[in-house]
């Protein structure tokens, strides 16, 4: 059944994300902008993406709400609000009136309570899914299920990630209705809410899953008898009850304001409103979204297809802007029903083999534990940074201050300790990440849900990321690591066969920049990071070491990221010093690939977005951004895209030439079903007969003649009962 979507806009959270990333920028008259034009590329993005059939936004208001009456240090630290976002703020109103969007904002409360509010009253609609759209974690608690979900700003403003209840939990490892529990004890910073002293994050985690409620928390410890070391150090907590109490109540958002919409059908959203859309952002100068707005105009104007209540990602794809005609008529059209077909299929799991893994990491993990306790001498918590950072400090005497990969990575070799840990780390990941969900995904009784056919159903999704690439969700098989794929299995009779792109990417960069060297390597078969080796060490290709090409090869894949220095440094093991002058001597010999590079960011920063060769488009507001970091994120963005969204766009392109080709043999879906893709893999299932050598040739043939590049596209392929053979 069709969900209708309400979408709720946590305004001045938008709005202060948007000032921060984009501070320089200023009307054809001089009043800054920078707020609103990337407020103005999120909500295009939404509607777009979202097509609500009702929405209204939320701001706060200058007035001291009900809890700076409670509690008169909150958000007491913050600075006057700077002239210009104060102006931008104002005329935000007037930019949601031009989107046709409603706003509204009440003395003494925030827009979260508002929006809390709204939930409130139209949580029991039928068949509506609401969706907050936010830059603030405050919102999570609101969550309920997938009824509603927050839709929250990543880094910088281009992107979104969605958080429902199982992708909540999956981060916090607990529900949605204990975040104000979390806040209650560790305070927060930004609104100046105190929480519990010397109460940190993995303090809170702890008492959140073992106590749940702050109120059940005090109850139990201080009607407890016990006297275990962890218990006398929560009892020494009970001083700051109160203090913890009123942190979460400043933390909750309230769901009672008094909130003049009587009836939804006061929010309903019915039209975009392109003509006065595009005139209120000629008037702000905002001609880089206009270029990109005008040319979907034809399918944008007017209300939302009535194919969407059957097929709504189809009316979804109609009213992309980042997508040329062709793409939408030839790739991404003819692609949605190929991904609901795969999703329905599934790929079969082996319980026993699953059952049988999960009992050799344990033991595994126990081991390492035990090995990990004797280095450190003491029994510890492996899984928590504090303790850890403390070993490391006092043990060994590392001067870091923290313990994530990047900082204790370098000190493997010399520390028995670090190595250790990050192999308890990698299985600990296994077991967490990987085999408990797909055990939980396969249990029978959920399996009797599904069909009772033993097999996953992810979804795959062709628009989300930015670049084109179709990822996975629910679960995202995409990640799944070599150690773990041997538990998916082909079903009797059939085989798993995996055809993969051989370094598209980099074929794509040889072709696109017309490098004389890169074409030369890939037209003769050669290896590329030999003779990438060959020219940055300086030495012959016979003289080139394994190490060498590793260092080439590095580089080589890192060049389609926008990889500097430090991060070659880290990934390689040579000195920033060493990568730089790699670095340097790579451009020195690959020098057409140096000026593509240049060429693009000039374009990227005088239009703000970036195009492929197809026609898909990538809008980077923030690579005009003061700050350095959403600067440089974004140059390595304008980089990557055209090289790796036409790989994306060559991989769907023979998705569809596939099924086109087996439906023509009445092969599609009975002798041969698509199960994955992998990025630049796709893998099927295919009857065990002895047709099966011709139709994999044929696939490859599909495969390797789908897009005319300067330099041949290759296929390899594998052929096995799971897919850990392949």
């Amino acid at each position: 059944m069709h969900m209708k979507k309400l979408l709720l806009i946590d305004a001045n959270a938008l709005i202060h994300r948007a000032f921060h990333a984009i501070p320089n920028l200023t009307t054809p008259d001089g009043r800054p902008s920078g707020a609103l034009y990337g407020l103005s590329n999120v909500l295009i993005k939404i509607f777009k993406e979202e097509h609500p059939e009702y929405a209204v936004a939320f701001f706060d208001r200058p007035e001291p709400t009900f809890r700076k009456e409670l509690y008169d240090q909150y958000k007491a630290h913050r600075p006057k609000a700077d002239d210009g976002l104060v102006a931008q703020i104002i005329e935000a109103h007037n930019l949601f009136d031009t989107f046709g969007v409603k706003t509204y904002e009440i003395p003494g409360f925030e827009g979260d309570d508002l929006i809390g509010t709204a939930i409130e009253l139209f949580k029991h609609e039928k068949d509506i899914q609401i969706v907050i759209l936010t830059g603030d974690k405050d919102m999570f608690q609101l969550i309920d299920d997938k009824r509603v979900v927050v839709e929250t700003l990543k880094q910088g403003i281009s992107e979104t990630i969605t958080y429902d209840q199982i992708a909540f939990e999956e981060r916090y490892g607990f529900s949605p209705s204990l975040f104000v529990d979390y806040k209650g004890l560790t305070g927060d910073t930004s609104d100046n809410i105190p929480g519990v002293p010397k109460v940190g994050e993995v303090t809170a985690l702890a008492i959140i899953k073992q106590f749940g409620t702050i109120e059940s928390f005090f109850s139990a410890i201080k009607s407890s008898d016990a006297t275990d070391k962890k218990m006398l150090s929560y009892k020494k907590l009970i001083e700051h009850e109160d203090i913890a109490l009123l942190s979460k109540h400043l933390a909750t958002i309230r769901r009672d304001a008094p909130l003049a919409i009587t009836d939804i059908s006061e929010i309903e959203y019915t039209q975009f409103p392109i003509e006065t859309i595009i005139s209120y952002l000629k008037d702000l100068g905002f001609n880089s979204i206009i270029k990109r707005l005008t040319p979907g105009e034809h399918a944008i104007r007017g209300t939302r297809p009535d194919a969407r209540e059957t097929q709504g990602q189809l009316s979804f794809l109609d009213n992309q802007q980042t997508l040329s005609k062709e793409l939408l008529e030839d790739v991404e059209r003819p692609l949605v029903p190929i991904l609901e077909e795969m999703k329905q299929w599934g790929i079969m799991v082996d319980r026993t083999r699953l059952t049988e893994k999960e009992v050799v990491l344990n033991r595994d993990i126990d081991a390492l534990t035990k090995e990990l306790y004797a280095e450190a001498g003491q029994v510890f918590n492996p899984n928590s940074p504090k303790q850890i950072l403390t070993i490391l400090k006092t043990n060994y005497g590392l001067k870091i201050k923290s313990t994530n990969i990047d900082k204790i990575e370098p000190f493997r070799d010399t520390v028995p300790f670090v190595d250790l840990l990050l192999k308890y780390r990698e299985l600990f990941k296994l077991k967490s990440t990987y085999l408990e969900p797909i055990k939980r995904m396969t249990d029978p009784s959920v399996e009797v849900a599904q069909g009772g056919d033993g097999r996953i159903h992810p979804t795959f999704v062709q628009m989300k990321a930015a670049t084109g690439r179709i990822t996975c969700e629910n679960p995202n098989l995409q990640n799944i690591p070599p150690s773990v794929r041997e538990i998916f299995v082909s079903q009797r009779g059939y085989k798993l066969v995996s055809l993969d792109y051989s370094q598209i990417e980099l074929r794509i960069l040889a072709s696109l920049t017309e490098d004389p060297e890169m074409m030369r390597a890939f037209k003769s078969n050669s290896d590329i990071h030999q003779i990438t080796a060959s020219k940055i060490y300086n030495v012959s290709l016979n003289d080139v070491t394994p190490t060498m090409r590793k260092v080439a090869k590095t580089l080589n894949f890192g060049v389609i990221y926008g990889m500097g220095a430090r991060a070659l440094a880290q990934q390689s093991g040579l000195t920033p010093k060493e990568a730089k002058q790699f670095i340097d001597e790579y451009f020195k010999d690959f020098s057409t690939i140096k000026q593509w590079q240049d060429t693009i960011l000039a374009k990227v920063r005088e239009q703000g977005f970036v195009e492929n060769i197809n026609g898909r488009i990538r809008p980077l507001p923030e690579i005009t951004s003061f700050n350095k970091m959403l600067q440089s994120e974004a140059e390595r963005m304008a980089i990557n895209f055209p090289i790796q969204s036409v790989g994306a766009d060559i991989i769907k392109s023979s998705m569809v030439k596939i099924k086109e080709y087996l439906s023509a043999e009445n092969l599609w879906g009975t002798d041969v079903k698509m199960l994955l893709t992998v990025h630049d893999e796709l893998v099927f299932e295919i009857k065990d007969t002895d047709r099966l050598p011709k139709i994999v040739e044929e696939i490859k043939s599909v495969l390797e003649s789908i897009y005319t590049l300067k330099v041949p596209l290759t296929v390899n392929v594998e052929i096995g009962d799971n897919w850990g053979e392949l």
